[in-house]
């Protein structure tokens, strides 16, 4: 079995001294330390696949290095709310691998969310995703004070908790602009009640040019009977998979999708698109490295962060 390397190994390549490898890597602010050691430093750890001790690393800097994503699904989540959620999962993880931090994924079932795995954890934060509002105060509860809790795809009437959403105020109405047909408007299934209520209230259409798909098996119930009821008229859709979906219920028909997956490739040539920044990842690890910095993040809706429209 191949020795794994040590900071010592490191330092007798680098020809420094073993403080100085453990000042690099493990990124001591305040040292003078010459950039060229620096990048030899880590071109030496990289060649020798050097892995930190993350339990004497915990110790040293009372922290974890892990960070918790919650992703509150069923079984029976539509294809293109589990592709919704992956893109977003898959960001999250990228960045706080980048970071140095470790992630945690766990799958919560949205009706009674077990949270044991979680509090064995020390977490330095946590992304919670679609949660559904009776339960959130369930799962924060589970951590402790200071632990940044950060919402996307949800909305929490509750100015303790930082949220991070797509515009989708924004995109409705680039959404009506882009055509001259009265619309309507197709909500995905989101667990979280209250971003469905925002999205919808936000849209200024009355209830019955509005359809909010239905949660599981039955997602598809009353669909069809919605889109063939307005022919005429200019279907916004709030995701592009869905969307896709509902050209093949009735081929060409006026279609605007909110691409909120950022797949835009995937839609049949000639429906219309309104894409976003595709940064929900960005925005919510800005958010999270300024509460763990203790400073104010800034502020696009009181404690919303909003992912606006790409023009």
């Amino acid at each position: 079995m191949k020795k794994k390397a040590t900071l010592k190994d490191i330092a007798a390549l680098a020809n420094v001294s073993v403080a100085t490898v453990s000042y690099v890597l493990n990124n001591v602010p305040n040292q003078t330390i010459p950039d060229h050691t620096r990048e030899s430093i880590r071109q030496i750890a990289r060649e020798l696949n050097y892995a930190p001790n993350l339990a004497a690393r915990s110790l040293v800097k009372q922290r974890s290095g892990l960070v918790g994503i919650l992703l509150n699904k069923t079984a029976e989540l539509p294809f293109w709310s589990r592709q919704s959620h992956m893109c977003l999962v898959e960001s999250l993880e990228l960045l706080l691998t980048e970071a140095g931090y470790h992630t945690l994924l766990v799958s919560l079932n949205p009706e009674a969310p077990a949270m044991d795995i979680i509090r064995e954890r020390k977490l330095e934060a946590v992304f919670v995703i679609d949660v559904r509002d009776d339960m959130f105060y369930r799962i924060s509860s589970n951590f402790m004070e200071g632990v940044p809790v950060i919402l996307l795809n949800s909305k929490i009437d509750d100015p303790l908790f930082n949220q991070v959403n797509y515009n989708y105020p924004q995109a409705i109405e680039a959404a009506v602009a882009s055509s001259p047909a009265a619309p309507c408007l197709i909500v995905e299934h989101f667990h979280n009640a209250a971003l469905t209520e925002w999205i919808t209230g936000s849209s200024g259409l009355p209830q019955q040019n509005i359809h909010k798909m239905p949660q599981g098996s039955d997602a598809l119930d009353g669909l069809e009977d919605f889109v063939r009821a307005n022919p005429e008229r200019h279907l916004i859709v709030t995701n592009e998979l869905l969307a896709v979906v509902i050209h093949r219920m009735l081929p060409n028909p006026s279609i605007t999708a909110l691409c909120t997956c950022g797949l835009p490739e995937l839609l049949p040539q000639g429906l219309h698109t309104v894409r976003f920044l595709n940064n929900r990842a960005q925005a919510a690890m800005h958010v999270m490295n300024a509460l763990r910095a203790g400073v104010a993040a800034p502020e696009r809706s009181g404690n919303q962060f909003l992912v606006d429209v790409l023009t």
